[in-house]
């Protein structure tokens, strides 16, 4: 169950096991969270993203999807030294399902898969500048350094959103620069 929903399942599973029925519903979900009007509006829309390599999936008693936050664990580095992070994106929720903490449970199975079964250092999300106040309230810190990612075009400096952090079996950098050595997520 999840932020005292009665009936409410919360399933982590590798993206390459995920059910035909199951990538049916995450299609779905995003298509409510992101219309097409509003990825076209999306400063974001021309990045490229990183695919994810597990999903936190949040279903309903009746089954249908409505929470979804996407893991991703890379090798990059933390002021050019080696580090294991974890990566956070394509949290969505459905907008008939918001403000019942289903978003916040998924992300607390996210950041705990993270640091205890995946051993990151710490984890790292970019969001919007309006999602601060949230993913704060989880833990998360701002991070105020560099963030550095790979495009098609070659390494590039992160500007598109916030980077936030959050620490892992080590403290969660607040400054300095993390390169992310490959795709942001």
């Amino acid at each position: 169950m999840a932020a005292g929903r009665p009936g409410v399942r919360i399933d982590l599973k590798a993206v390459a096991d995920l059910s035909d029925a199951e990538r049916a519903a995450l299609r779905a979900l995003t298509a409510a969270v992101y219309p097409p009007e509003v990825l076209a509006a999306s400063p974001a829309r021309h990045v490229t993203w990183a695919p994810v390599q597990w999903s936190v999936l949040v279903w309903s008693p009746e089954g249908a999807l409505l929470s979804h936050v996407g893991l991703v664990v890379r090798h990059g580095a933390l002021d050019g030294a080696p580090a294991r992070i974890g990566g956070v994106g394509g949290v969505k929720t459905h907008p008939g399902a918001e403000g019942r903490g289903l978003a916040s449970a998924a992300l607390a199975r996210a950041a705990a898969a993270l640091r205890e079964e995946h051993g990151v250092a710490f984890s790292l999300l970019v969001c919007r500048d309006d999602l601060l106040p949230f993913y704060g309230r989880l833990g998360w810190r701002p991070f105020a350094g560099r963030l550095l990612v790979e495009q098609p075009a070659g390494p590039t400096l992160f500007t598109v959103n916030r980077a936030m952090v959050l620490p892992g079996l080590g403290a969660a950098p607040g400054a300095g620069t993390i390169d992310l050595k490959g795709l942001p997520w």
